[in-house]
Order: structure tokens, then sequence, then C-alpha cells
């Protein structure tokens, strides 16, 4: 940044030879980022939640274009609750007990992350809580806007990818299964499985069926 009069180094990131700031004490590190991020309107909605809410400011930063991984959010709330650092949230002796605005755990599939729905849940109780709308909450997850959420579905918080991961070439039709299940199970773009297999729409899956994946 231009504003930034003190020492630097160059480090490769997104780009070679990215340039960092160098700070004399730590402490002068968290300052000044807190300032830069006080700064900036497009992450001024990070300041109405809770201190102690890292898993809202996790994924808030990730809202906010603050990384470019699409696992940043849950790569820093995994360090976060590895080495236990939110007990620096925690006064004195007395563990006080935080309530956290994002209950629901998140899960990987190929490398992106989604949860899974509890009764009682809504798009609308989930948009909020991963601050994603309803409207996205469909779109990345085919399906409809008059669909009512069930217990136990798979809802991915990012647009889901044109094939699968490398370990998976294909898949084999159990009872039960549909195109839309399948495509959930391995993070597919539902329009994709069904070109991948030169199929359309109205398909109609057959249990022992083999689906490509890629």
């Amino acid at each position: 940044r231009n504003d930034w009069n003190g020492r630097t180094v160059l480090h490769d990131d997104d780009l070679r030879n990215e340039c960092f700031r160098v700070y004399r004490h730590a402490k002068d590190s968290y300052k000044d980022h807190s300032l830069f991020l006080r700064k900036r309107n497009h992450y001024a909605f990070l300041f109405r939640l809770e201190i102690t809410d890292y898993k809202g400011w996790a994924y808030g930063l990730k809202k906010a274009g603050y990384a470019t991984s699409p696992t940043y959010a849950t790569q820093l709330i995994g360090i976060i609750e590895k080495y236990d650092l939110d007990k620096y949230d925690r006064k004195g002796k007395k563990r006080i007990k935080i309530t956290v605005e994002n209950p629901h755990p998140v899960y990987l599939s190929n490398d992106l992350v989604y949860v899974v729905a509890r009764n009682g849940d809504t798009f609308e109780s989930i948009g909020e809580e991963f601050t994603i709308n309803k409207k996205k909450l469909l779109k990345y997850n085919d399906l409809p806007k008059e669909y009512r959420l069930l217990t136990g579905d798979v809802l991915y918080l990012h647009e889901k990818k044109k094939k699968a991961q490398k370990t998976y070439k294909t898949h084999i039709v159990k009872n039960g299964e549909s195109m839309h299940s399948i495509s959930q199970t391995y993070g597919i773009r539902l329009k994709n499985l069904y070109q991948l297999n030169h199929q359309k729409p109205e398909y109609m899956l057959e249990v022992g069926t083999v689906l490509k994946l890629r």
C-alpha cells in the first residue's frame, strides 16, 4: 500500500515477489492490521459481529475478498480450534461459555465447503449463519426456488465444480440415488454431471449404471 513508509519484504504469494510490511514487534502488526480492516468499507459489516465470534469473522473475511483460497475460512477456524486459541477470549481461570453464531460443523468435498442441514433449518437461517443469501444457496446446490430444506440435505457454500476429484472417476448407481444426490456427494454441478454422461435432465437412472464423474 502507498500509505506505508516502513520496511518491506518480498515473498511469493498469489504472485511472485509480492510486497509485505515488516514490523518490529508483533503487537504493531496486530494494531496496524486492525486499522487496515477498520478503514475499509467492505470490511465494515465484520465489526457488527461479536469479537469472540471467530467463525463469523473467518467466513466474513472470505466473503469480503480478504483471501483467494476457497478453503480460507475452514483452515482459519481449524487452526483456532486445534490450538484452542479461543481460550484468550475467556477471563481469568473461569471458562466463559461463548454463544457461537455458526453452530453447524463444516465439511469438505471436492475441496468445497458444505454443511448438513438439521431439523428446523431453513435457507434463510443457514444463509444468515454463513453470510450467503438464499438465492446463491439454491444456485450453488442446483435447487429450485420453491424447494424446502430437509434434514440431512447437503448444502454447499460455494459453487460446485465441473468434475469430481481425480480419485473419483466413476460412480455405480445405488438404490434411492438420483443425479442430483450424486452431484451433491461429489461436489459436481448437476448440468456437468449430465454432460459428462451425455444425458439430458429427463434421463431416468437405473441401479447399477456406471456414471462418469470426470
